[in-house]
């Protein structure tokens, strides 16, 4: 993509432009905001203590448009924030409204795509650059996003960056210190960071940088003269800058890298691509909260020497799967129940219509209706899932639902495949926090949507976010395998797409003050049964704390192999665990279930199977799946004992069920033939959606149902 390269001068803006190149993205201007005093004189100021953006050093900036040997585009702020709380709206008089005006004009005269800039922890600074590059139709780059910042820092070093500081303002930081590189002053940064918890990379405001040379600069800056600014003599944590009064340029190499391109420049530079920072993956390495015990890491280094010996991993797809399709129609009933803490669960909502867009309004409609009738706004929703017939008509479906939800703070979705004989089903979660004051049961919503490309995890570019927590409880948006770095797919075997997403997983519920082994329970979406025991593999080498259902599905989202769904609970440590199971005719139930130490939430996952199939999954072949069948009442037997299950040990007499039911397509277990014995549970409160699969965890299992009841 063709970026503008948003600069205040200091190491991170630099480095990210570095990262920007190495990931294939053409740099072609410099845009950057200077600070002026509000005033007829309008006076050059040096340092204005901006929310959003350094100023100290803005002296040199233009030169460092030279250094590279690119446009530079410059406008004033007068670095004033009116809109303070962490979420942004256009404000007029706003600094944000500043770098709109500056990107609009960059945008007009140079045809960007994408802005590159170099926040690393700051929601607040993230959030108003994404967006004004949504209302600017252009993509944020931020590789430096949450990045462990002693690795970062040292990244800077190894990558030759030469950036000296020019701002202190920490304890730990004396105005000694002004004018010494990042290189010179590491050792110290470290020593302060672990006596005192200052930020190594200078994110909280502790230093500010300029950089003299960097591998992308065709010269290097030199300071010829100088002035230290000293704000404050405090004894603890003293405050002063740098202001430049006299700058030049040196020739790099005789001059020969100004005839060479940015990347050609970085040809021979230690700089990471977005391949390399997954290197674990890949690789016989697994990092990020997901190590593996030293038994595991031997069966790992085994398995990672025949991986390379059939060539490294690579995607080889098995034999294709028959896919069937449920042929018959899918019951239409449109649910809602909640509890009384504030959450509200929808279910059985369809769209009928047979063409793809009325369809996809037909099935929100009916959500927006049960959404009123609980005098809620869509706003409201945490939580959505898509199930659509055809992964084709996903452009078709997203238009719409962005239509219906708006864009700030959106729910988390997730999306897939399943063999429906109708074009759209969903399934939602909503949360009101109480009006009233003094509720004990209230609690926040915060919502995270990084819409920035970065190494960490993938953008949510869509009309969704990563993660939305309220209270203890977290949900996390769907999650397939994509290079974070370049949003492609990972083009590999299913144990490493299921190892990228799993590291997604780890990352997005970390960013929320979450655990992996702090989920509860989640699905995990296959295209294909043979996939299921290396997924399962996968899973439970990092935590066996949580309950997973496996379902095969036709297709999901960008081809991937696998999509997990999870949701998270911060006190998941306590959450008590059992299997049961009882046997209904000739059939086995097994269920998995957890419940947490006050009961008031429990989750389980439930299979019914023909013959000896086990919770644990164990596979058998389809061939020796004896025919058999449950009539009405066997099946209501059956669902009354998971109910009883779900149900165990509430405190209310009818609490809120919400069961997703799955079911293997081709089997005896039809739509309707379910929805006419769950009809005699409509005395309960019970939150159902009914949804075709190609199989369950295993050839023998039939049915499966995910089920929460949270009071």
């Amino acid at each position: 993509m063709k970026v503008v390269a948003m600069i205040s001068g200091g190491k991170d803006s630099c480095f990210n432009m570095m990262q920007c190149v190495a990931a294939g993205h053409e740099i072609v201007a410099l845009a950057n905001l200077y600070p002026v005093e509000k005033g007829v004189n309008a006076l050059l100021l040096d340092d204005l203590d901006s929310f959003m953006f350094q100023t100290v050093g803005h002296q040199g900036v233009k030169y460092i448009a030279q250094a590279i040997g690119l446009p530079i585009y410059r406008y004033p702020t007068f670095g004033k924030a009116n809109v303070q709380e962490k979420y942004y709206y256009p404000t007029e008089s706003d600094e944000v409204e500043d770098l709109f005006k500056l990107l609009s004009t960059v945008k007009e005269r140079e045809n960007i795509e994408a802005v590159s800039s170099g926040a690393i922890l700051s929601d607040y600074q993230r959030i108003r650059v994404e967006n004004v590059c949504n209302r600017l139709g252009l993509i944020s780059l931020s590789y430096l996003w949450r990045r462990d910042q002693d690795e970062l820092l040292n990244e800077m070093i190894q990558s030759s960056v030469n950036a000296i500081l020019i701002k202190v303002a920490a304890l730990g930081l004396e105005i000694k210190h002004l004018g010494k590189s990042i290189c010179e002053m590491q050792p110290h940064l470290i020593k302060i960071k672990e006596k005192y918890g200052v930020n190594i990379c200078g994110e909280g405001g502790e230093y500010e940088t300029f950089t003299l040379d960097c591998p992308l600069f065709a010269k290097s800056i030199v300071i010829d003269e100088y002035e230290s600014i000293v704000n404050s003599r405090d004894d603890v944590a003293p405050v002063g800058y740098l202001g430049f009064t006299k700058i030049h340029l040196e020739d790099k190499d005789n001059g020969e890298l100004e005839k060479l391109s940015l990347s050609e420049r970085l040809k021979n530079v230690l700089i990471k691509s977005p391949q390399d920072y997954i290197a674990e993956i890949i690789g016989p390495e697994l990092h990020d909260g997901c190590n593996l015990s030293e038994d595991e890491n031997d069966e790992h280094a085994c398995e990672s020497n025949s991986l390379k010996a059939s060539n490294s991993g690579q995607f080889h797809p098995p034999s294709p799967m028959e896919i069937l399709y449920e042929d018959e129609d899918c019951p239409d009933a449109p649910v809602v129940n909640r509890n009384q803490t504030g959450w509200f669960w929808f279910g059985g909502i369809v769209g009928k219509h047979p063409d793809i867009t009325p369809a996809t309004e037909e099935a929100l409609e009916k959500l927006s209706t049960l959404i009123q009738n609980e005098n809620l706004c869509p706003s409201d929703i945490v939580a959505i899932t898509l199930y659509i017939k055809d992964m084709s008509n996903y452009k078709a479906i997203n238009e719409v639902y962005v239509s219906w939800l708006g864009k700030r703070n959106p729910p988390v979705r997730v999306c897939v495949e399943c063999p429906l004989n109708v074009h759209v089903a969903l399934d939602a979660t909503a949360y009101k926090e109480s009006q009233e004051s003094g509720d004990k049961w209230a609690c926040k919503r915060h919502t995270m949507q990084v819409q920035s490309i970065s190494h960490w995890a993938p953008a949510n570019i869509g009309p969704y976010s990563q993660a939305v927590r309220v209270g203890d409880v977290i949900l996390v948006a769907g999650q397939i395998p994509l290079v974070p770095g370049n949003m492609n797919l990972l083009d590999m075997n299913i144990k490493r797409q299921c190892r990228l997403t799993l590291r997604h997983i780890d990352r997005i519920v970390k960013a929320m003050d979450a655990k992996l082994r702090d989920i509860v329970q989640g699905i995990c979406f296959l295209t294909h049964s043979n996939y299921i025991a290396d997924a399962r593999k996968e899973w439970e080498r990092r935590t066996r704390n949580a309950i997973i259902d496996y379902v095969v599905v036709p297709n999901l989202p960008r081809g991937a192999q696998v999509e997990w769904c999870v949701w998270a609970h911060r006190d998941n440590n306590r959450f008590e665990y059992e299997e049961t199971g009882k046997c209904v005719a000739n059939f086995r139930i097994a269920i998995r279930r957890r419940w947490n130490y006050e009961n008031n939430v429990s989750a389980i996952v439930c299979y019914m199977s023909t013959g000896s199939s086990n919770s644990t999954g164990n596979l058998t072949t389809e061939a020796s799946l004896p025919s058999m069948e449950l009539n009405a009442n066997e099946l209501s037997e059956a669902f009354d004992y998971l109910l009883c299950k779900l149900r165990k040990g509430s405190q209310s007499t009818n609490p809120t069920c919400i069961l997703r039911i799955f079911y293997k397509v081709g089997s005896f277990l039809a739509p309707n033939f379910l929805h006419n014995v769950l009809s005699k549970f409509s005395t309960q409160n019970l939150v159902i959606t009914i949804i075709p699969a190609i199989q369950l965890h295993n050839f023998s299992t039939l049915l499966s149902i995910y089920g929460i009841r949270h009071e």
